[in-house]
């Protein structure tokens, strides 16, 4: 059942006061929508993306584990998933969320990179070079924001010299 005229009104208006940084309206706007179609990917990343901007890793960790039921072929949603697992749990539960979405999305460039910052953080520095390096050969533009994330810094120095 896809969204009907009334619905993707609502949905408009929940993007633009998300924009707005009103999440409180944003939620308002999308509780309006007809329960029949609140399940659709383009109404639950709505809800995902003020979750995340409100830092609520629970319900951040539902939706996330919601989309990816139901779209299992996108890879940013065991992304997300792996990542409030992380702030609400600890990089240790969030890391093998990465490793079997790496079997699943072997050539997704945020999965790699993702590991290579749990790895970093876990002080195993060899496994995250090679996990980044993977990221940077499946999309180049990973290395600039790698230089500047504090999850890498104790790679920064290889990365500017090796890859500079």
């Amino acid at each position: 059942m896809p969204l009907e005229q009334k619905d993707l009104r609502h949905l408009t208006a929940a993007h633009g006061y998300l924009d707005l940084g009103m999440f409180t309206n944003a939620e308002a706007e999308l509780d309006l929508i007809d329960p029949e179609v609140r399940h659709l990917p383009e109404v639950l990343s709505v809800r995902l993306e003020i979750y995340l901007r409100q830092e609520n890793w629970e319900r951040v960790l539902g939706i996330a584990e919601r989309l990816m039921r139901n779209d299992p072929d996108e890879a940013q949603w065991v992304i997300t998933l792996a990542y409030a697992t992380r702030r609400a749990q600890s990089i240790e539960a969030a890391t093998p969320i990465l490793l079997e979405a790496l079997q699943r999305h072997p050539v997704e460039p945020g999965i790699h990179y993702n590991l290579a910052c749990y790895e970093c953080q876990l002080g195993n520095l060899e496994s995250a070079k090679r996990y980044l390096e993977t990221a940077i050969k499946l999309d180049p533009g990973w290395r600039a924001r790698a230089l500047h994330d504090p999850d890498l810094e104790p790679l920064w120095d290889s990365l500017a010299t090796a890859m500079g």
